[in-house]
């Protein structure tokens, strides 16, 4: 019976059934971070499917972030420790969850795993919004309350912005005479 409950659950509250609650909206912020951490780890950004509305703020951010880190031949080991739910805002297709979290964080070299830099455990109060897409809710944007605490000091990283994704600078006008 208690294997039934949480796929009803979730079934019930993608169908907007009833209101959500405090526990139902944890459930779809773990979802969506679970989602994440693992496009984060694995380079995949295609993981966030799921979790991410079509042509999304949200989704166009995750793609640049991964694939940015990606170019410099890093993954981001990312992991949630704690999240508390401080408030629910449910109207018809829209739903807000205000939290707040605690994170670890370590980037990763691609290609031996090691760790480069310092890793971070970092606090944040956080906006999910969601929204209802055809029977499933999904993160339009999320954006931070507070002013993020964040552990580390220095990213391990420097890249001129020119190199990211591969793309070079715009050309000048002398690149462009006959």
């Amino acid at each position: 019976m208690r294997t039934l409950l949480l796929p009803l659950t979730l079934l019930l509250l993608a169908l907007g059934c009833w209101r959500v609650s405090s526990s139902e909206a944890k459930v779809l912020v773990l979802r969506y971070n679970e989602a994440v951490c693992e496009a984060y780890r694995t380079g995949d950004i295609r993981k966030i499917d799921g979790v991410v509305g079509p042509d999304t703020a949200d989704g166009r951010r995750l793609t640049g972030l991964i694939g940015a880190r990606l170019d410099m031949g890093l993954i981001l080991d990312a992991r949630m420790d704690t999240m508390e739910v401080l408030g629910v805002e449910h109207v018809k297709e829209d739903l807000r969850v205000r939290t707040r979290e605690r994170w670890r964080y370590r980037d990763l070299q691609t290609e031996t795993g090691r760790q480069v830099g310092e890793a971070s455990v970092d606090h944040y109060e956080m906006l999910y919004h969601f929204q209802n897409h055809k029977g499933t809710w999904l993160v339009e944007e999320i954006r931070f309350t507070a002013t993020p605490q964040v552990g580390r000091k220095e990213v391990p990283w420097a890249m001129d912005a020119k190199d990211a994704h591969g793309m070079i600078a715009p050309p000048t006008k002398e690149d462009r005479k006959p």
